[in-house]
C-alpha cells in the first residue's frame, strides 16, 4: 500500500479520470522499517507510512484538512526513495487503485492550520519534531473514509 498526500482538488481530478503520472508518496519500505526497527510483516510500518504522508500533506496546505489516499499500486510503478520516512515516487496513479482515504476530522482544523504554518519553509525531515506537528499527530489521528466519500471531505 502507498500513501499519497494530495490536495482535495487533485484528488477530485484523479477521481474524474485525470491520471497522476508522477506523485510523491510514502510506503512501508525497507528503509522505513530499518529506521523504526520493524519486522517486514509488522503492521506498524503501514501506520508509520500513513503518518509520514500526513505530515507531508501539511506542506502547502490551503485548507483546514489533510488528505491522504491509500492506493494499491503495482511494484513496478513505485520507486523507493530509500529515506527513513518511506518516501516513494509513484508513477501512473489512477483512481481505481485508491482503496481508502484518510483525512482530519473538522475539530482538528486549528491544529492542522498551526502545523501547516509551522512547516512552511522547513526541511521535511525536520517537520516531525516541530511542536505544532507533534501536537497535531499526537492529538488527532487521520480518519478513514471510503473513496466514494471524497466529495464529503470538502
Amino acid at each position: 500500500m502507498v500513501y499519497v498526500p494530495l490536495p482535495l482538488s487533485r484528488a477530485r481530478a484523479l477521481r474524474d479520470g485525470e491520471p497522476l503520472d508522477a506523485v510523491a508518496g510514502h510506503a512501508a519500505t525497507p528503509s522505513l522499517r530499518r529506521a523504526l526497527d520493524l519486522a517486514p510483516d509488522d503492521e506498524e510500518g503501514d501506520y508509520a507510512a500513513l503518518n509520514a504522508a500526513g505530515v507531508a500533506a501539511l506542506a502547502g496546505l490551503a485548507g483546514a484538512r489533510r488528505l491522504v489516499l491509500a492506493a494499491e499500486v503495482p511494484d513496478d510503478r513505485v520507486v523507493d526513495g530509500r529515506g527513513p520516512s518511506g518516501e516513494v515516487d509513484v508513477a501512473d496513479l489512477r483512481w481505481p487503485q485508491v482503496r481508502s482515504l484518510f483525512a482530519d476530522e473538522e475539530v482538528a482544523g486549528p491544529a492542522v492550520a498551526a502545523a501547516a504554518a509551522a512547516v512552511t519553509g522547513t526541511d521535511p525531515a525536520q517537520a516531525y519534531d516541530l511542536p505544532a506537528v507533534v501536537a497535531l499527530t499526537d492529538g488527532h489521528d487521520l480518519l478513514w473514509f471510503a473513496p466514494e466519500e471524497l466529495d464529503a471531505l470538502g
